[in-house]
């Protein structure tokens, strides 16, 4: 029987580096979406503006996602390490 030892998660070791993955994702995801929430709300259309708030959910877990890609994750370490999940020593 093999012997598994349990990893400490990224998250975990580094929950600042988690946040700022999420805040960044939520900003580009708003800004995309900025133009058709405002006019959603200018025009006082509830319809309109929950299409556009869940459009922007939609964009912020496309780009979480990406940000989980193996491909993704070596870039970052490689040219933004601050905005990586962990580091080499992890």
């Amino acid at each position: 029987m093999s012997k598994h030892r349990a990893a400490t998660p990224t998250q975990t070791a580094h929950p600042w580096r988690a946040t700022v993955r999420t805040v960044l994702a939520g900003v580009i995801a708003l800004s995309a979406m900025a133009g058709p929430i405002y006019t959603a709300i200018a025009e006082a259309s509830p319809e309109a503006a929950t299409g556009a708030a869940a459009i922007a959910l939609g964009i912020a877990g496309a780009i979480t996602r990406t940000l989980a890609l193996p491909q993704v994750e070596g870039f970052l370490r490689r040219f933004a390490p601050w905005l990586a999940a962990g580091t080499d020593q992890d």
